[in-house]
Formats: C-alpha cells, structure tokens, sequence
C-alpha cells in the first residue's frame, strides 16, 4: 500500500480527519521520512508495512497524553529519539507540550531539528549528545511532567539521575517489549511505581508501561511549588 494512502487510512481509523492540522501534519512527517531515510538510517524501510505500526503506536499513545495543563508546562524530556517515534507524533496531538528530544547522533539529531522546523513544533529543542552528558548540564531544579524513551534500555544510573528531576505528578513512558527498557530492573523496582501496563494495539508484545517516582527519594520540591 502507498504509504501516504495508508496513513489517511490509520487517521481515519482514529477518528482523525486527514486534513485537520495534525492530519496534514502527520502527512507532512511521512514525506521527511521518505525523503532523508535514502541518506539516514532512520527506519529499516520506508514501506508503509514498516511504518505503520510506528505511526499506530504513536496516535494510539497521544490519546492516552494528559491534555489538561500540567504542573511545569508540558515540559517533556524524549531520549533517544531516533526517527521522532513516538515523541513528535505526540507533540503534534499536543502543541502546548514543550518538548526535549536527546539523540546521540548527530544526523538523526539534525533529521529531528528540521523535522521540528517543517512540523511547525516551535516548543522543541533538540540535544545532540549522550543522556548522561546531557544530565550533567541540567540544573537541579529543572522538572519534566513526562519523560520517555523507546527502542533503548536505559542505564540504571541515568534513571535514578532522572528521578532527581521528577515532580509529584511526573510520569514515565516507557515504550517496550517483553522486558523492561532498563538494563537494572532493581533500579526500577527500587525508584518507581508502575501504575498502569498497556498493551500497543495491533502489534504483538509490544507495551506502554507507565511510571511515577516513589517518594520521598526521587521528589524534589522547587521554588514553584507550595
């Protein structure tokens, strides 16, 4: 199937009309896709039986995405980014996210800046290096609502380090398989909650796990809060 008929035929399956703005959008996103993917591996192939459980997934999770205002913005931090799945298909679906998208490498890294200029995503910023780098830099009182990361297993110590920068109400999406996206489950197990294991319709196992920090260790109060 042509992957632009495919896309109308899965927005239409979500109830999302093809030509409204996150329609047009989507669209939009499939055509840098095809086009940089001939000079950067940023999927194994550009056929819409390859891409299409990608963009599933991702409008399928953007309707899960708190549309209420969230405590510090929106401000949502993605790591290893990649190809933008799922972070930019849920910064379409919610343009008041202000959204942090790490990638290590830097021609997926300037594949997601021009992505976030051509998208019209002015609320991201792209940081091309390491997430333990990238840690280092962050003052300790920046606070992201939701934090991401799929395709990757996360080292125990940057988890922990990212618990440091987690709200009351912040969250943590983890996108993946049969296993836990971590390389220690006890540093999950040890710092967090999980309140909800969903499975990503249409793909076999295949899971959005949803997490919070446990207090006291991980919250840190900032001048904002009461």
């Amino acid at each position: 199937m042509n992957p632009q008929d495919g896309l109308k035929r899965l927005l239409l399956e979500f109830t999302v009309d093809p030509a409204s703005i996150p329609g047009l959008k989507l669209q939009t996103y499939l055509r840098l896709l095809e086009k940089w993917n001939s000079r950067v591996n940023l999927t194994s192939s550009t056929s819409w039986e390859a891409l299409e459980p990608l963009f599933r997934e991702g409008v399928w999770a953007a309707a899960k995405y708190p549309s209420a205002p969230l405590k510090n913005g929106g401000a949502h931090l993605d790591i290893g980014s990649g190809a933008g799945f799922p972070a930019l298909i849920l910064h379409i679906f919610h343009p008041e996210m202000r959204l942090e998208l790490v990638e290590s490498r830097g021609k997926k890294g300037a594949f997601l800046e021009t992505a976030a200029w051509e998208l019209d995503l002015p609320e991201t910023q792209v940081h091309t290096r390491r997430l333990a780098g990238f840690l280092a830099t962050c003052p300790p009182d920046k606070v992201w609502d939701c934090v991401s990361w799929k395709a990757i297993k996360l080292a125990g110590r940057d988890l922990l380090e990212l618990g440091k920068h987690a709200g009351e109400n912040s969250r943590f999406w983890m996108f993946h398989g049969r296993e836990a996206a971590v390389e220690n489950a006890e540093a999950l197990a040890s710092g967090f909650v999980c309140d909800e294991k969903t499975p990503v319709p249409g793909q076999k196992e295949s899971f959005l796990s949803i997490y919070r920090p446990e207090k006291p260790l991980f919250h840190v109060k900032h001048p904002h809060e009461s």
